[in-house]
Order: C-alpha cells, then structure tokens, then sequence
C-alpha cells in the first residue's frame, strides 16, 4: 500500500515561517539555507520566495501589494500560483499575525521543521529509486553501491544547514582547545613518522595528506610498510590499501621486517630453529593488532569511501596508506585528470571527511614525473620524493650514510627543505627494513681540489 506523503509535512510550521517573515524579513538572512522548494505547500513555498527577492531587493515592508507584484514578475511563480488558486494575499496578511513568532529561535524552530520534513520527503525518493534498482536484474553490487552513494552523499550535501556566517572570534576557544588536543605532552602534534630527521618537517596529521613519489620497484611500497608497522607499533589503527601486493606477498615481506630474516629464506624455509620460534612469536603478535591490508588492484571511490567508513567504525581507524594512486586510462590528459580527480578524493572525502591521517604513494615515469604533477600536489600537504642515490652521492656521503634518499619538495605543514637537501637512508630490501642513516655533511665536498 502507498504511503500518503502530505503526512511528511507540516503546514502549521511553514505558515508559521511565512508569517513570522512578514513581521521579521530581517529573520531571513539567518537561515538562507532555506529553499522554496521545501515547502509541501506551494502557496507558502510562491511565498516564501517573494519575501525572499524583496528583501534582497532592499525592500523591508512586507505587504500584500509588494508581495503580490513580486510574484506576478516571474512568469514560472505566476503559472504555479494561478495552478494552486493562491489565498487572498490581504486576508493571509492579517492573519499573519496570530501564526507570527517573534524571536529568532522560535523562528528556527519552525524553518528546521521545515526543512526536516522536505529532506524526508526527498530521501522517500531515494528509497524508492534505490528499492526500484534492488529489483532490476541488471543491477550488480557495484551499481547498486555507486547509487546509493552518490543519491545519498548528494541529499545529505543538498541539507546542510550550518552555513550562518560567524565572527572568527566566536571560535577562538574552540580552535585553540582543538589545537592542544591534536599535540603530546612531550610537544609532538598528529602520528609521527618512524623517522626523526622527517618529523622535523611534518607528521602525519588527521585530515591531510601526504604524497611519496618513487620510481617503480625502487622501496616504495617498503617505505609504506615501516611506516606501517611503526604505528601499529605504536598503537595506531592502521590500514594498508594495496593495489600491488596479495596478502601473502605482503605478508611475507612484513614477516621478514618484523624478525630480520630474509624474505627468500622465509620463503624456502632455510631458518634456523631459533628463527622458525621468532617467526610464531611474531605471528602472534600480528594477529592481536588493529591493522588491515586490503588488496585490490582496481577499485571504485565509493569501495574506498565504504572502507575507510567501517574501519572509522569498527576500530576506531585513525592512519591510512593507500600505495599507490594510478590510471588505466591511455589518453595522457584524461589519465592526468583521473590520477587528480582520485588525489581529491582522497584528500577531502577520505582524509579531510573522516579525519584521517593519510599517506599515499604516486610512481614516477621515466622523466622522474608524476604524469602532470600539479594535478596530483595541488591537494596534497606535503609532497616527498623517494630514490636510490647516484654514483656521486655515494662516494661522496660514504656508506655509513646509507644508500636512498628522501626530499620533501613541498610543505604545506612546516618547515621547507632547500633544493640540493636531502635525508639519508639505509634500505635493505631482503629484510624490507628502512632506517634512518647516518646524515651526511652538506658542507663537505670531497671533489673539490
């Protein structure tokens, strides 16, 4: 049996809106986020929308003759209140009056009643396209989750309500209590990285993201899995969006970290009995962690959305890895204008909607770019670049050292590294460690005569 949707709707509380506007237009730019088309009443909706332009239009006194010729200026409201036979605006006028409320919070009482009601109104349509789709035999579970995210996150944007204009020091207190909550008492703001020379720079801080750029098969996804483990050693939710590794390749490589035992002999066996009780000690450990690695080579914004959602959820997921961002797409500028379009995504929907400390990783070509890179380093809060050093670096630097190196080449968060800076690092990919080396001498040159 249909449902009657007029009992979604409350006409005291919109008549009460649009008389109390006739007294107090100046009510109006309290609660722009009104709409004519909330109401379910047409008249008041017609209504609502003359007092609206005339108040815009620097006309304060609200009578019958103004509001009239206003709605007689639009030919579309015209049309729609010669449909609905409108009151006789005189008579409406007068009994405003007894329906008028004249504070402004009795005034928003009855506007978010008001809009409540519409937003119910139009989410019974999403229902019932949603319901529609569920018996559609052409729907799989990707369609039917693209449609209940898009038609949900665009209802939920269409209703915001929160858009008053305030004084910046009315939040003052809020943003500074804020601010202390997000540091230690040892002074350390947001998750620290693993490594010390780094957190000179930035740390990873809720809501930003931070990019590691690396040519293939250089430690990239290394690099992502001591920061990893670093903080589910640490005690941090942690997940690990893999579009490279399966779980037993990541597993592997993750074992050999932990215990220092070479990812080929993990592989073939060949440890000693020392090292095989290491090796269950640490799977113990594992298991007991808050940490996830998710392996999907392709995947959709509202799969990652999704996730990142239940985690938020069911283990209060607080630092993300997604390794790495990539197109499929051949054509070179479609293929920059997804790999930007996913940066965004993963910045604002992700990181900035769900409070989420994030890292992600991008690859580099040939030219040591990423595709067009200001596509991709317009959203994010610190950009760094990932590479072995060259023949140079390693003479000159020695191999106390180590042998990669890491820049950050742009900061939004702190502290900006010269052009020629670098931080140098040992990485040993049998055991997937990475650790902070010895930091070379800048102002030493060995080639100098």
């Amino acid at each position: 049996m249909a449902l009657d949707i007029s009992l979604i709707s409350d006409n005291q509380a919109e008549a009460g809106v649009i008389a109390t506007l006739v007294y107090h237009p100046e009510f109006i730019l309290h609660t722009d986020y009104l709409r004519p088309s909330y109401f379910y009443n047409v008249e008041n909706g017609c209504i609502y929308w003359a007092i609206q332009e005339l108040y815009k239009n620097g006309v304060e006194t609200i009578d019958a003759i103004n509001i009239t010729n206003m709605l007689n200026s639009n030919k579309a409201v015209k049309k729609k209140i010669e449909e609905y036979n409108l009151t006789d605006m005189q008579e409406f006028i007068s009994m405003s009056q007894f329906a008028c409320r004249h504070t402004l919070e009795e005034y928003k009482l009855l506007v978010n009643n008001v809009v409540t009601m519409s937003f119910k109104r139009d989410l019974n349509k999403v229902v019932l396209e949603v319901q529609s789709a569920c018996f559609n035999s052409d729907s799989d579970l990707n369609k039917l989750n693209s449609l209940v995210n898009t038609k949900i996150n665009k209802l939920t944007e269409q209703y915001i309500t929160s858009n008053e204009i305030e004084l910046f020091g009315s939040r003052v207190d809020d943003l500074w209590k804020e601010i202390c909550s997000r540091r230690t008492e040892d002074g350390v703001y947001g998750i620290p990285s693993k490594y010390e020379r780094l957190n000179e720079y930035f740390t990873y801080e809720p809501g930003e993201l931070v990019l590691l750029k690396a040519r293939m098969k250089k430690g990239k996804s290394a690099f992502f899995m001591n920061e990893a483990i670093h903080k589910i050693k640490n005690g941090v939710p942690t997940l690990f969006f893999d579009t490279e590794m399966q779980d037993r390749l990541f597993y592997e490589r993750m074992l050999a970290n932990l215990t220092g035992i070479e990812v080929k002999r993990i592989k073939n066996g060949r440890y000693s009995h020392e090292e095989g009780q290491k090796l269950e000690k640490t799977n113990e450990w594992i298991k007991k962690q808050p940490f996830v690695h998710i392996y999907t080579p392709q995947t959709t914004d509202e799969e990652i959305y999704a996730i990142h959602k239940i985690l938020k959820y069911k283990m209060g997921l607080e630092f993300s890895i997604f390794d790495y961002i990539k197109s499929n797409i051949l054509s070179s500028s479609e293929n920059y204008n997804a790999l930007g379009a996913r940066c965004d995504f993963l910045k604002n929907n992700i990181a900035g909607e769900l409070n989420i400390a994030m890292l992600a990783g991008a690859q580099l070509n040939r030219a040591n770019q990423v595709a067009d890179s200001d596509k991709l380093e317009r959203y994010v809060s610190a950009s760094m670049l990932w590479r072995d050093k060259t023949t140079e670096e390693l003479a000159k630097d020695t191999l106390d050292c180590g042998n990669f190196a890491l820049t950050v080449d742009l900061n939004r968060m702190g502290e900006q590294m010269g052009e020629d800076e670098y931080i140098d690092f040992k990485f040993d990919g049998n055991r997937m460690r990475i650790e902070q080396a010895k930091q070379h001498d800048s102002s030493s040159n060995p080639f100098e005569k």
